[in-house]
């Protein structure tokens, strides 16, 4: 059987893998019709993940190099010619079109046979019945304990599993949160910059958005005094760690300023943490932080997801509240989809209990700092702003460039990204900027997309053009 030898380092593994079969081919040491090891067989072989191998026999069989028969297995295809078409194939094919960084989704991790045999698991080993059947709205009871340990893990916050709600992701927590907190024409204080998806549910609420300036470390806590003094706003919504689009992040010092003006001025918080996942072991540093929930948990409502850091199909999120506040964040969840479903939230409990939510986890990071790192190379010598847990970049902008013009004449240039007005509460206020995406793409494309940012960076922009 064949086996994948003198596998290139610097590409991603099923690249290589799919590298070498195109190799082999052309070599001749792969024969036209040879059937090719299961991708059981060949990951056990190989010593790795089983998705990795599924995904280069997916990636040869779009370039034509093999074919999948349904009950028989892969074959290697009868590619006819003097080989030259196989060895003008490559796993690092020429793609067209413009490069798209505007896409916020974490790296592509190749998850079928890994969920064929969860779900196998789930169907001899968990109790189904009632799964599709009308259950809590908070979720059931072995879920929410399983899910209040990964949050300690992972989030540093100690979740009771009694005032847990398990959501269908983190927006349907933050609809809840508003729901809950909130009443048509109220003000509520947000990050200048922030989460589109705020503005929406404020619009579907009939809220009024007030922003609060923000620098490297988040929100300013002298403009959030100032803000809550002239607003009157009693509700503040924030992403402190690893905030979208900034990737700014709170340090501990500027979190307890953050609680000490949410006391004064009686605020009630709605933490967004969808983007965390350090390993809290008791450990100091500067990377080590805590949520403002642990700050001040009578009054912050906490909302956390799985979907960006394992996967963004499995829609389930978290949200915790005071105790004060947990019959109306109940009732919220109640009247938003009655309850999350129990199946998906099984699929989450297995993947906590046998490990394979933190082997994902700690994949993704890897492609994502594999990604950070080449663009660290590429973007040297501009000023950006980064955090390990994002997949984005924020690039403030220097004068006399305005965020509309650079996101124009990068796309004309074949570069995608997205201007600081698409995130701001108020555009005519926000100082211009963009944020870049990494996504996993063969690198020298990627290497030429950050190029071409670094480039118009230092060029003045077009003067025929109009700044925003």
């Amino acid at each position: 059987m064949w086996m994948p030898e003198a596998l290139d380092p610097d590409i991603s593994l099923y690249r290589a893998i799919a590298e070498r079969l195109r190799v082999d081919m052309a070599s001749g040491a792969l024969k036209p019709g040879a059937r090719l090891p299961t991708v059981r067989n060949l990951a056990y072989d190989m010593g790795i993940n089983m998705g990795t191998v599924y995904r280069a026999y997916t990636l040869a069989e779009q370039q034509g190099l093999v074919s999948k028969e349904l009950g028989r297995g892969t074959f290697v295809r009868d590619v006819t010619g003097d080989g030259q078409a196989l060895g003008a194939q490559s796993t690092e094919a020429v793609e067209t079109g413009p490069v798209d960084l505007t896409r916020n989704e974490p790296p592509f991790v190749p998850l079928d046979a890994m969920l064929r045999q969860s779900l196998a698991d789930i169907a001899r080993d968990s109790p189904l019945d009632g799964m599709l059947e009308y259950g809590h709205s908070q979720g059931l009871a072995r879920h929410r304990e399983i899910l209040a340990r990964w949050m300690h893990q992972s989030q540093g916050f100690d979740a009771d599993p009694d005032r847990l709600v398990i959501t269908g992701g983190a927006q349907q927590g933050l609809t809840i949160a508003l729901g809950a907190l909130c009443n048509p024409g109220d003000t509520i204080l947000v990050e200048e910059l922030s989460y589109p998806g705020v503005r929406n549910l404020a619009r579907f609420f009939g809220l009024n958005l007030k922003p609060v300036q923000l620098d490297e470390q988040g929100i300013l806590p002298e403009d959030l005094d100032r803000v809550c003094g002239e607003s009157g706003a009693r509700v503040l919504y924030c992403m402190p760690h690893a905030q979208n689009p900034t990737t700014a992040t709170m340090g501990a010092e500027r979190r307890t300023q953050i609680a000490a003006v949410a006391q004064q001025h009686d605020l009630m918080v709605i933490e967004d943490d969808v983007n965390a996942h350090d390993d809290h072991n008791g450990t100091s540093g500067p990377d080590c932080w805590a949520p403002l929930a642990s700050e001040m948990p009578d009054r912050v409502v906490y909302i956390s997801s799985l979907s960006k850091i394992i996967a963004p199909g499995l829609r389930v999120g978290m949200i915790t509240a005071p105790p004060s506040l947990f019959d109306e964040v109940l009732a919220a969840s109640q009247t938003t989809s009655w309850m999350a479903p129990p199946l998906m939230a099984e699929l989450a409990s297995l993947w906590i209990r046998n490990g394979t939510a933190r082997d994902l986890v700690i994949h993704r990071s890897a492609i994502t700092a594999k990604l950070q790192q080449t663009a660290a190379e590429v973007l040297a010598e501009i000023p950006y702003r980064w955090h390990p847990a994002n997949t984005h970049l924020w690039v403030p902008l220097p004068p006399p460039w305005s965020s509309r013009e650079f996101v124009e004449t990068a796309q004309a240039r074949g570069v995608q990204v997205s201007p600081s007005t698409q995130f701001a509460i108020d555009p005519a206020t926000v100082k211009p900027g963009i944020r870049a995406c990494l996504s996993e793409m063969p690198e020298a494309r990627l290497r030429e997309a950050l190029g071409t940012i670094t480039e118009l960076y230092f060029e003045p922009p077009r003067p025929q053009s109009f700044r925003m």
